[in-house]
């Protein structure tokens, strides 16, 4: 808590006009669509070292303390007792603007309104916020596209509408697979220029399956070479809709680090839209069907353990998950998977084949960042391991599970 008296009111009172300067803050100062044009005033306390300050995109390393006007700290990295590492990017416009006004060393209090204090809707009410703002150093972030706005004439246009570019070309010859693994870094950008991820500024390149990204991803991933860098401009099409997410096209820049062979899948069933009429289904609402009987008699109960080779689609005939790939069957409680999975796995006996239709509300119902819909998978029951009388139920999922 801050005292009262003189030295409260220089910090969390009103600025004054010593040494007080007001800078007009908008969408044009840090990318912030809709940001209203509000001063933000800034008291300088001690100078940085000359040279230029920070972009809006730029990772900064900041000492501050914020105060609320009757006094009261809400936030210190005093009690780190080391500076705080973030994108400007992703900090509230007024904070931003402030810090990007500011040199390397330099020290400033700062009053920010409450239209400019919060990034999002803020949870209480409004409030003008101080700070005091020490930018101990900063790293620049990838350099802007100049044409984040839109792909230029230049760019190709594939089939499906997807436009990118080369920015570096590749030194290898051979081009991922869907199924390939894959690690790749990124750095991405809405339409204004404002970089709202990176695996670049993280240093933290990102491994995964081909078939895991989105359909636009996907899509320029298979087309390109190890050590090639794209841009990617991606229509809401060629992206999912998931929370947070900048509105209008996206442009990533990818860059191929590694492409590790993988194992194909099996082709997409032919009745991924909808189950057929002679599908039967279980009493929680799972159609299936035995594509080839087992040799087993005994089925799996809630609490058991199963091993299981499997792959998944969604009704448009978009592979999202496959053991067959990896050639490692997955295992895990039944009590660990989605109810819908876990309902049609109990009709099945060991060496069984089956394809399970699962209604979204029985799989992951529209969770963000999972397969949306109708599910679609194929499965082998590879064994039943009986659950012990006291662990029914306990215990952390083991890895493997189907996503």
């Amino acid at each position: 808590m801050v005292r009262h008296g003189a030295a409260h009111r220089a910090r969390a009172g009103h600025p004054g006009r010593r040494r007080v300067s007001a800078l007009r803050v908008g969408a044009g100062a840090t990318g912030s669509e809709g940001a209203p044009a509000k001063p933000v005033f800034i008291k300088r306390l001690a100078a940085g070292a000359p040279g230029p300050g920070p972009g809006r995109n730029d990772t900064v390393s900041l000492n501050f303390t914020g105060w609320r006007l009757n006094g009261e700290t809400f936030l210190s990295t005093k009690s780190r007792n080391r500076p705080v590492q973030q994108s400007l990017a992703v900090l509230a416009p007024g904070f931003t603007a402030a810090v990007m006004s500011m040199k390397k060393g330099e020290r400033a209090m700062v009053w920010i309104p409450p239209e400019l204090g919060y990034m999002g809707t803020p949870t209480d009410t409004p409030e003008t916020t101080v700070y005091e703002i020490e930018l101990v150093d900063f790293e620049p972030a990838p350099a802007v596209p100049p044409d984040v706005a839109g792909p230029p004439a230049t760019a190709t246009r594939t089939a499906s509408g997807l436009a990118y570019a080369t920015v570096k070309p590749g030194d290898g010859k051979t081009r991922p697979r869907v199924f390939d693994q894959v690690t790749y870094h990124y750095t991405a950008w809405d339409s204004s220029g404002k970089m709202f991820d990176s695996t670049e500024v993280r240093k933290r390149p990102k491994p995964t399956f081909v078939f895991r990204e989105w359909p636009g991803l996907e899509e320029a991933l298979t087309s390109m070479t190890v050590g090639e860098r794209k841009r990617v401009w991606l229509a809401e099409s060629h992206r999912d809709d998931l929370p947070g997410l900048p509105a209008g096209t996206l442009v990533y820049e990818l860059e191929l680090l590694e492409i590790k062979p993988m194992h194909a899948p099996p082709p997409t069933p032919p009745d991924v839209a909808a189950p057929p009429a002679d599908a039967k289904k279980t009493a929680k609402g799972v159609s299936y069907k035995v594509l080839s009987p087992g040799t087993g008699r005994a089925r799996p109960g809630p609490a058991d353990t199963v091993r299981i080779h499997y792959s998944g689609w969604t009704t448009n005939g978009r592979l999202f998950d496959s053991s067959l790939v990896r050639q490692e069957p997955a295992q895990f409680p039944l009590s660990r998977w989605f109810e819908g999975g876990a309902d049609a796995l109990q009709t099945m006996v060991v060496g069984e084949k089956t394809r399970l239709w699962i209604p979204s509300e029985l799989a992951y119902n529209n969770a963000p960042g999972r397969p949306a819909g109708m599910l679609v998978y194929d499965v082998e029951l590879l064994e039943i391991i009986a659950a012990p009388p006291a662990a029914a139920g306990g215990g952390a999922a083991p890895a493997g599970k189907p996503h």
